[in-house]
């Protein structure tokens, strides 16, 4: 398997039969001819969603409905709480705490989560009643993810929460199996990445975090056989 950060919170993932996108907005991009490609787009927002997409020959586009575009027979639209077999993968969405989808995906075998906006939003201005509030909105839809079998887990690390661009990650390392972290929404902050890691590489040293230094970084997984 290789996972590739392409841009602020698009990664795409191969695998031997497919070649998956997530929430592509611009960057060096070529489909391979021999496999299964899917665009998946999380929600409507200009950081998120580009109708460029659709300039790529894709086999299928997986897109929230809360983006406006016209139908087609490759376009499949999904909201919260949907479940899809499509093409040999099954995708699960659930919700988001801010607009569309957060995405499950198993495919070849293999489990992937991609946040989209799901994410721990505590503003530095936010007042305890919003705080509550978030913590219960962003709890009841990350453990939607609890019990699925995960291998990595694609989320935002956003830079403009200051003290707090750590909770979505430390939620997901204390409430799931993953072994895979994979930080985004990061705007071109790379560096703190590497700040998450080394806050959590002791506490979970079965974990991993990855480090993003630039655009197109490509990491590559030797996948056993019971995922």
């Amino acid at each position: 398997m290789k996972i590739t950060f392409i841009r602020h919170s698009c990664y795409t993932v191969e695998t031997d039969n497919y070649f998956l996108i997530f929430d592509y907005i611009g960057g060096k991009l070529q489909l391979p001819e021999n496999k299964i490609s899917i665009f998946f787009v999380s929600h409507r927002h200009s950081d998120h969603f580009k109708k460029e997409i659709f300039n790529f020959n894709a086999d299928h586009y997986i897109i929230s409905d809360d983006v406006d575009i016209k139908k087609a027979e490759n376009i499949t639209s999904v909201s919260p709480d949907n479940e899809l077999d499509l093409l040999g993968i099954k995708v699960k969405t659930h919700g988001s705490t801010d607009e569309g989808v957060s995405f499950y995906v198993n495919v070849d075998g293999t489990g992937i989560v991609h946040c989209g906006d799901l994410n721990y939003w505590i503003w530095p201005e936010y007042s305890k009643s919003d705080i509550e509030n978030m913590d219960r909105w962003f709890k009841s839809e990350a453990d939607k993810f609890k019990n699925e079998n995960v291998f990595a887990i694609m989320l935002p690390v956003d830079p403009r929460l200051k003290d707090n661009y750590y909770l979505t990650c430390d939620y997901f390392l204390r409430t799931n199996s993953a072994k895979h972290y994979f930080p985004m929404h990061m705007w071109e902050n790379y560096s703190i990445s590497q700040k998450l890691k080394n806050k959590y590489k002791n506490i979970y040293p079965q974990k991993i975090i990855h480090v993003i230094q630039k655009e197109n970084q490509i990491f590559e997984f030797q996948i056993k056989k019971e995922w």
